[in-house]
């Protein structure tokens, strides 16, 4: 009897990656045939379908105002045009009146979309909690992916204002799960019996699931229909991520006491990403800071793909470049990556191809030293040493 061949899976097959590369290195040759960042802009927004944004940004309601821990903190919230309404908070140095450098504080994915602000802010009481979020699982999550800290806090009181706001898919801007369809409530709940079922046979006693990491698995599952939806509305996860960036990108260069011309953003995971789409999109960022997410795309396909989220693997984005590409399309913004060696979301050989591209393309664009390339022996989180490294660079970069 002849054995059985199996292919690989569509991903992984040589045959299929080597083709899908010359169509779209012939691609990239027809839609940016004269080179222009402009060019290029235009064909990430068509592929990621970022919708129009109003021309003036709405002025934010304001809903409070607190002091604490050295930071001084407003509650803001406006309107995207959809949806409910954004929530943000606007962090600086307390008593402070001077004009400050900005920046964008994005909060990752992580799996956890019941906040999004908050695993990077303290408010008004300190560490948050929320009608679903205690405050103990915000700082396990926090102590897991953030050595315990309030990231965007600490920057306030390094002399930034710093602007932390809710994206489409997470705290305010969640979708929520009365809206998600019966038959994913279903599926979550046969997953949960399997669990159930899996610790019996074991022998084991099983674990308790509560509400809010039900809702989680809900908003998981969901996900890729989601997806779905806006691809036929002709847009993307990532397109309406990006398109709250830049409306949160708006806001906090119209916000008083901000230094024109001196605005960042920087990220950990999920927000990294979307900080490296806010920095090619957008010349009023100044500086990026882009925290265990830089990869190869090859390097991502190489056994890691079901690890990440719709907001990167967009379909058709590679067609525009390669992740690092995208993360160098101006070449003169400094830009500082730090890559987490023992990360279990990436390659190893993905991450260092992917810093050997940045590297030559920024040397080749004419500032080399521009960027800026870490390597910490890390897991996918981002250490207090990794913090105060990228608070400091951030500092000079827009000294």
């Amino acid at each position: 009897m002849r054995a059985r061949s199996f292919a690989p899976p569509p991903g992984r097959d040589p045959g299929l990656r080597a083709l899908a590369a010359r169509f779209r290195e012939s691609i990239r040759g027809i839609s940016t045939a004269d080179g222009s960042l402009d060019t290029t802009r235009t064909r990430l927004a068509e592929v990621l379908g970022v919708l129009p944004r109003p021309v003036q940004p709405e002025p934010p309601q304001e809903l409070g105002r607190w002091t604490r821990d050295g930071v001084d903190g407003i509650e803001l919230r406006w309107s995207t045009g959809f949806g409910v309404p954004t929530s943000a908070w606007l962090l600086r140095p307390a008593g402070e009146t001077s004009p400050l450098p900005g920046a964008l504080a994005l909060h990752d994915h992580g799996g956890f979309t019941r906040v999004g602000r908050e695993k990077l802010a303290d408010g008004p009481d300190g560490v948050p909690a929320t009608t679903s979020v205690s405050r103990e699982e915000l700082q396990a999550f926090r102590d897991r992916y953030y050595g315990g800290r309030a990231v965007a806090s600490d920057l306030a009181r390094d002399g930034f204002a710093v602007l932390v706001h809710d994206a489409f898919g997470w705290g305010s801007r969640r979708n929520p799960d009365e809206a998600v369809a019966e038959r994913f409530h279903r599926t979550v709940d046969l997953q949960l019996a399997g669990r159930r079922f899996a610790s019996v046979q074991r022998g084991e006693q099983p674990a308790a699931v509560s509400p809010g990491q039900r809702s989680e698995l809900l908003a998981g599952a969901n996900e890729p229909q989601l997806a779905k939806e806006l691809g036929v509305l002709g847009t993307s996860l990532a397109g309406l991520v990006l398109r709250d960036d830049l409306i949160a990108l708006d806001q906090l260069a119209a916000a008083p006491g901000v230094r024109s011309g001196a605005v960042s953003c920087f990220g950990l995971s999920g927000g990294g990403a979307r900080a490296v789409l806010l920095a090619a999109m957008d010349d009023r960022i100044r500086a990026a800071g882009v925290v265990a997410m830089m990869s190869t795309f090859d390097g991502v396909l190489d056994g890691h793909a079901d690890q990440h989220s719709w907001t990167f693997l967009s379909p058709g984005l590679s067609r525009v470049g390669d992740w690092p590409e995208l993360a160098s399309l101006r070449p003169r913004l400094p830009l500082l990556v730090q890559y987490a060696e023992r990360d279990e979301l990436f390659e190893p050989a993905g991450m260092r191809d992917a810093h050997a591209m940045l590297t030559e393309r920024y040397r080749s664009g004419g500032e080399r030293s521009a960027y800026t390339g870490t390597f910490h022996d890390e897991p996918h989180s981002w250490s207090t040493p990794m913090q105060a490294e990228l608070r400091a660079w951030l500092a000079a970069a827009l000294a």
